[in-house]
């Protein structure tokens, strides 16, 4: 790494701190959107890890604006440079390899992308990487380690080394393409079963560390899908999920840049489509206990099993001693983040709120629970997230359990062999994974004798005033039940079962409570 290279970047992530700040401290839509704009414009100039992160800010459907300035911003190298790279690297004119290699070029976070032609007429990408950008990237990562570590870093106990580290080696293998060469060979090897999806052919003979050459798959993007019909979208979304589920339980070997310019679609037939996937230098490869833990566990909230949550956590890597004083809240906060899994029904990704449910539970705690986890970790969350956007944007309500089950059902007596750690507590202390109500359930009772009783999902109670009709809300302020306070003790309590009221006027008797 040279020296400079540690100046110019420590220079630009002064610039980029700044911006932050700015955004921040920013009052007013109008300015905190300027600013949020200025934000990504400089991510975007900066490449490398910068503009990683400015294309994680930019995933969701209200975020096109500032996707166009991201794009914007990334500077392509020029065309000349692009010839000569190639040239050095073929030790030959580019036009004894290539019948045709477009200008125009896609540009990203690492390097740049040309659509061309071979000799043989075989349509291409060829993906060129950034100069020096290798130099770039580790200077980013010693700074971070040289970074005063405040705020939540020190207050919830992040083990900044471990994620520097997990950065580090992700980014080592993003640079080089020969590791994504044998990636997207594995991919495409493991994924053959699936028949739908597309993993372009690399030809080894023609990359190299920092060239990579592959063969042209054209598809539409999330933005064409947005449009089409509501069956079509719910076809590409059950593509994607089975897509994921596919590799994440059955190999563990997962795309973890969940990018939306990573992905296209082709139609194949009726409402039938297949998922293209592209760039294969981040690749999530999650050990068999891990991955066989993670599938334990979702079994295992499926099926109400006795057992603790704090040793499934630390199943999948999270740290026992930092879990116990949330000890009475994992079970809720399990039930949320896999919520997914447990619905038998099409699930409506925008009913996940996950970051807003855990709040609710556990508050600023939240920052421990994360802490607790490994930091691995935060490339699968990065994944799912992802995966949650692209469902969200397409609206398609899937059921994950109904997939999971028919993708992994074969598998299940693998996980469940899987031997569960003992965590040292009180045997009557523990709240177990089928300690948390399953329902939510409303017994009305009128003079006239009539009687309604409704069940709804446990989770429900995350926002009981939605489900009261007015006229028992009118009976509620009357009686000065109090339903914030209410909420807040069944967040508390961890979703255990317990009457939440109990109200009795002249006009109806009304009963809820957590089964």
């Amino acid at each position: 790494m040279k020296f400079i290279s540690l100046l110019k970047r420590g220079a630009n992530l002064i610039k980029i701190g700044r911006a932050v700040k700015s955004l921040k401290n920013s009052t007013g839509e109008n300015k905190r959107r300027r600013a949020k704009n200025y934000l990504v414009e400089i991510l975007g100039q900066s490449r490398g890890l910068p503009a990683k992160v400015g294309q994680f800010m930019t995933f969701g459907k209200e975020d096109q604006d500032l996707k166009d300035i991201l794009d914007a911003a990334i500077t392509p190298m020029p065309f000349d440079q692009v010839v000569s790279i190639l040239e050095e690297k073929y030790q030959a004119p580019l036009n004894s390899i290539f019948r045709t290699l477009d200008k125009d070029c896609l540009s990203a976070s690492l390097g740049q992308v040309h659509f061309g032609k071979l000799k043989d007429g075989t349509a291409v990408a060829v993906k060129v990487q950034y100069p020096e950008i290798a130099d770039s990237v580790e200077a980013e990562m010693v700074l971070m380690g040289w970074m005063p570590k405040v705020g939540p870093v020190v207050k919830w106990g992040f083990h900044m080394d471990g994620y520097r580290d997990a950065f580090w080696n992700n980014f080592k293998q993003e640079l080089d393409y020969h590791q994504e060469i044998a990636h997207q060979k594995k991919y495409a090897e493991l994924t053959a079963p699936l028949k739908n999806i597309i993993v372009p052919k690399v030809f080894p003979d023609l990359s190299c560390s920092t060239v990579l050459v592959q063969s042209l798959e054209e598809g539409f993007g999330l933005e064409k899908a947005e449009t089409l019909a509501q069956t079509s979208r719910q076809a590409i979304g059950r593509v994607v999920i089975q897509h994921y589920l596919h590799m994440l339980f059955r190999h563990g070997f997962v795309h973890a840049d969940p990018h939306p310019g990573n992905f296209a679609f082709r139609q194949t037939g009726r409402e039938q489509f297949s998922l293209i996937v592209y760039d294969y230098g981040c690749i999530l490869q999650i050990p068999d206990e891990v991955r066989l833990g993670l599938l334990r566990t979702i079994l295992a909230l499926q099926n109400h099993e006795p057992l603790d949550p704090m040793a499934c956590l630390s199943m999948i890597g999270f740290d026992p001693e930092k879990l116990q004083d949330l000890r009475s809240t994992l079970p809720a906060l399990l039930h949320v983040l896999f919520e997914p899994f447990l619905i038998e029904a099409p699930y409506d990704i925008k009913d996940w709120r996950m970051s807003e449910r855990f709040d609710q539970i556990v508050g600023e705690m939240k920052w421990w629970f994360r802490s607790a986890a490994p930091p691995a970790l935060i490339f699968l969350m990065r994944t799912l997230h992802g995966l949650s956007t692209m469902l969200e944007r397409l609206d398609a309500k899937i059921s994950w359990r109904f997939i999971l089950d028919k993708m992994c059902s074969d598998i299940y007596p693998q996980a469940e062999a899987v031997s569960i750690p003992e965590i040292p507590g009180d045997p009557g202390k523990v709240l177990r994974l089928n300690g948390i109500a399953r329902y939510l359930k409303v017994n009305v009772v009128k003079p006239n004798g009539n009687k309604v009783r409704l069940t709804m999902p446990a989770r429900v109670a995350d926002n009981i005033e939605d489900i009261i009709d007015p006229p028992v809300m009118e009976s509620i302020e009357r009686q000065k039940i109090d339903l914030v306070a209410i909420q807040k003790r069944v967040h508390e309590t961890g979703f255990v079962p317990q009457i939440l009221f109990d109200l009795k006027d002249p006009e109806r008797e009304v009963l809820v409570w957590l089964e």
